[in-house]
């Protein structure tokens, strides 16, 4: 089997990538940095996690920074992984995709999609799914999925979702004369439009926290659940409500 690794830049981390590397091929594994790997070790935390799944591979976590919400194996014990890895003993978990569609450009999320407004004004979003339109004004819009829930849309709603459920999070940002802060609905396609207020304004399109695009008044973003799922082997339990509030 054909490992890579994916890690967060600091100097502790170096030095487990290389007892990594060592170990895995001790045990008969084959490392590579091509595209032809069987699986993605991620060392480090959340965002290492974002950066790994984009490989498109089953991915294995391994805890090495502040915050690693998903990431169940502790740096201590990362010499078991192989032999763990050989035996079959270990879970898989399957984790809910999501795409954005801006005329036409796509851009693929672990956490969230969104739409963001930095300027010292508000915009208009018109956000539509099934028979449901809801318009909202404020700072922008995020859509969540559950996994997603712990991080940026937790800081704005305070809730949390189980990631094992088949929904997305409609978060509103800072709402004007809106009551709700956030929507949860089905895994299904939202549309989300930025309306006229008589001039043209712009905004950031978000996916995982990096800027895809732009958008301007009167186009469109939809974003929609993909059939492709972000696999994870999971080798000690986890419990994603205590390490998403930090509980120990």
């Amino acid at each position: 089997m054909k490992f890579k690794i994916v890690n967060k830049p600091s100097q502790t981390v170096l030095e487990l990538v290389e007892r990594v590397k060592k170990e895995g091929m001790e045990k008969g594994f084959v490392y590579t940095d091509d595209e032809d790997a069987d699986l993605v070790i991620a060392i480090g935390g959340d965002g290492t996690l974002l950066r790994a799944v984009k490989e498109g591979k089953p991915i294995v976590g391994v805890k090495a920074g502040r915050r690693g919400f998903l990431m169940d194996v502790p740096k201590e014990r990362v010499g078991e992984i192989f032999d763990r890895l050989k035996e079959g003993d270990y879970k898989e978990e399957e984790y809910l995709l999501i795409e954005g569609d801006y005329n036409g450009r796509k851009i693929r999320a672990f956490n969230e999609i969104g739409i963001m407004f930095d300027r010292p004004e508000s915009i208009q979003l018109s956000v539509k799914f099934r028979s449901t339109e809801i318009i909202v004004e404020g700072d922008g819009i995020l859509i969540s999925t559950p996994q997603g829930s712990s991080g940026w849309s937790m800081s704005i709603t305070r809730n949390l979702i189980c990631s094992k459920l088949n929904v997305l999070e409609v978060v509103f940002v800072n709402p004007i004369y809106q009551p709700l802060r956030s929507v949860v609905v089905d895994a299904i396609p939202i549309k989300v439009r930025m309306l006229d207020k008589g001039y043209v304004q712009t905004a950031r399109i978000v996916a995982d926290g990096e800027v895809f695009s732009t958008i301007k008044t009167r186009e469109e973003l939809v974003v929609s659940p993909v059939n492709e799922k972000a696999k994870v082997f999971r080798f000690f339990d986890l419990d994603p409500v205590r390490e998403s509030l930090w509980i120990r």
